[in-house]
């Protein structure tokens, strides 16, 4: 990711509609089915700036939480939020004892490109977690909504539904609840991508901006009220896809 976007997401992780919606949708997940394994050793296996993991510290209160960045500068940030468990190291070695965390939390970060091989990944995170342990997954979904936010932000990654469930599997991880997100805001999404699809690297721009505070609340409500869809049912379709799964 580019500096400049390291600094954006530092600062609007907190208030933006997209973050809060999806944190919503993650709090529904860990409060109905794993709260005990986020109140224990919790990992945040690629944390950019630390929003998510120190939101994790908030609700939770786990007994340990360690958060892992492979970018320095993302780091530098988390410790300014006053987190101090943190290591500069890649998601596909994570330098831990097999079993040493009962929840790992992987937030769009294998769809980067300084991830070379997402399943290797994968199977490390897999690996540290303790049997009957829980990972909870988020990622960019859809391959035809790349654009110029996925070069702005390094991404090279989009996946299906299918496909996660088949790298869960091949990790040796049983899926608890998989479903899209951001299913309502999709057509607006998909025609914004569409129009700026070849956009050359070095314009590409993310979409981290603040919209203003009355339409960031209702969008932010908006994904709040999908949240309890996506927990449930689920959705068929949506620009994200977040997992939920447990190490028998």
């Amino acid at each position: 990711m580019k500096e400049e976007e390291y600094e954006r997401l530092y600062g609007v992780e907190d208030s933006h509609w997209w973050y809060l919606g999806h944190r919503a949708l993650y709090a529904r997940l860990l409060d109905a089915r794993c709260p005990e394994a986020a109140q224990r050793r919790v990992l945040d296996a690629g944390c950019g700036t630390g929003g998510l993991t120190a939101w994790l510290r908030d609700r939770y209160h786990p007994r340990r939480l360690v958060a892992l960045d492979a970018c320095e500068a993302a780091l530098r940030r988390c410790g300014q939020r006053g987190l101090e468990e943190l290591l500069c190291c890649s998601v596909e070695y994570l330098p831990f004892p097999d079993a040493s965390f009962d929840l790992v939390v992987s937030f769009n970060v294998l769809y980067h490109r300084s991830v070379s091989d997402d399943l290797a990944a994968l199977r490390e995170m897999a690996r540290v977690l303790a049997p009957g342990g829980y990972l909870l997954l988020n990622l960019p979904a859809l391959p035809m909504l790349r654009g110029s936010h996925d070069l702005a932000v390094g991404g090279v990654r989009r996946y299906r539904r299918s496909q996660i469930m088949e790298m869960l599997d091949a990790a040796g991880l049983r899926p608890v609840k998989t479903t899209y997100f951001m299913f309502t805001l999709l057509p607006l999404l998909a025609a914004r991508r569409l129009l700026t699809r070849g956009t050359p690297e070095e314009e590409a721009v993310s979409d981290l901006r603040l919209p203003p505070l009355p339409i960031n609340r209702a969008l932010t409500r908006l994904l709040e009220l999908e949240a309890r869809v996506a927990s449930g049912p689920g959705l068929p379709l949506g620009s994200s896809l977040t997992a939920l799964a447990r190490k028998p």
